[in-house]
């Protein structure tokens, strides 16, 4: 696994929005480490091979279970909202509150419909066509890449 050109400027651009000074990203195989106001150098390089996995104990097997709103992406011709980055999926603002949005929704231009977390920076994703929301593709919690389908509004 590799990163493309256009992540690895959505990392340069995160780390411009934040108040960090360097960051270290590793993606499969590749690490990048990125700073500014000369506080480094860019660098890709080959992450360390993992250490051998220890023997495995006995432990119960739990299930997550899978929200009824998670949904395949639309065939029906809606507007999908697509993750803009690479990060963890989070349908509410905190754990134990209600999500922003669900199917059945009815959202406006610019209302906030989820949130990607990228390296603990939480990046609004909002609406922007207003309608109803149809199908919720990803789950809570759930690692999305860019360009997966997170909502489909069905326009107004």
């Amino acid at each position: 696994m590799s990163l493309t050109t256009k992540e690895i400027k959505e990392i340069l651009e995160i780390l411009e929005a934040s108040g960090w000074d360097e960051a270290t990203v590793t993606v499969g195989d590749v690490t990048v480490t990125v700073s500014k106001n000369g506080a480094g150098t860019l660098a890709a390089v080959p992450a360390p091979a993992p250490a051998p996995a220890p023997s495995p104990s006995p432990s119960p097997v739990v299930h997550a279970p899978v929200p009824p709103e998670v949904a395949p992406p639309s065939l029906n011709g809606g507007h999908t909202i697509e993750s803009s980055t690479v990060g963890v999926f989070w349908r509410a603002p905190e754990p134990g509150a209600a999500p922003f949005v669900d199917v059945g929704s009815r959202v406006d231009v610019g209302q906030q419909l989820c949130i990607v977390e990228v390296m603990k920076l939480m990046t609004p994703v909002h609406a922007d066509v207003a309608g109803t929301v149809s199908a919720i593709h990803a789950a809570n919690g759930e690692k999305v890449e860019c360009g997966t389908p997170l909502i489909t509004i069905d326009p107004a």
